[in-house]
């Protein structure tokens, strides 16, 4: 008798256990509407020792409530910047670009996104049963498969523990339902990989989402060009 209750005893102890810890999936998904995900960056095909290797950004942060988000990098020491702020509701990016004491916000609808990610339509997102922790968070992998035969198909790791609506609608990620932890996209033929290293869940201030006022405002083709002629310092 004493064996069997000692049994059924560990038996809800172990039931309590499992359901505490399935709760905090939830419990995520409740309070973590708001906060910052800190992504290390490399660049797999730049020359490490290459003149401008110390220039290039080795971290980036991105903002994020449920309707809105903003994507912040620096390079060269400062010099360069840009800020991505994204108004899911709005369907609308305003693109920040600073350097050298110039500044410049460009606003991008889903059509002019194409030209800021030339990668091709993707015809397959193929769900595989691989899963990771990627910053202390669930993650699951997939493949992008794009309609060119010559574009190898892409790797990703993504969360759905932070309730974000269509995180990914501006970008070469669309297709993927959650938040991006670990990819690789090529940005003005610079290949860069992003790797989430911390979350941080909290209130964040509603200034980081809105367009800044002290930037010049310009059309999508001049954002463009002043991006190419920027970043082409860094990929030749």
């Amino acid at each position: 008798m004493r064996t069997n209750t000692t049994i059924t005893t560990l038996a809800i102890a172990f039931g309590l256990l499992l359901s505490s810890s399935g709760c905090n999936h939830g419990l995520l998904k409740n309070s973590g509407s708001e906060g910052v995900i800190e992504y290390t960056m490399s660049f797999p095909e730049m020359d490490p020792n290459g003149l401008m290797a110390d220039m290039l950004p080795e971290k980036s942060f991105l903002s994020f409530n449920r309707d809105h988000q903003s994507l912040d990098l620096s390079a060269g020491m400062g010099v360069f910047k840009t800020s991505m702020v994204v108004n899911t509701p709005g369907q609308v990016v305003d693109y920040h670009m600073s350097i050298m004491g110039k500044s410049l916000v460009a606003e991008l609808r889903r059509r002019d996104m194409i030209h800021l990610n030339k990668t091709p339509p993707t015809i397959a997102v193929i769900q595989t049963l691989a899963r990771d922790t990627i910053a202390g968070l669930p993650c699951k992998q997939a493949y992008l498969i794009y309609e060119g035969l010559d574009m190898p198909e892409a790797e990703v790791w993504y969360t759905e523990a932070i309730p974000m609506e269509s995180p990914n609608w501006y970008g070469p990620f669309n297709d993927i339902p959650g938040v991006m932890m670990r990819y690789e996209l090529v940005h003005h033929n610079i290949r860069m990989r992003f790797e989430a290293r911390s979350v941080k869940l909290g209130p964040v201030d509603q200034v980081k989402f809105a367009t800044r006022t002290d930037y010049q405002k310009v059309s999508p083709e001049v954002l463009y060009q002043q991006l190419d002629e920027v970043l082409g310092t860094f990929s030749n």
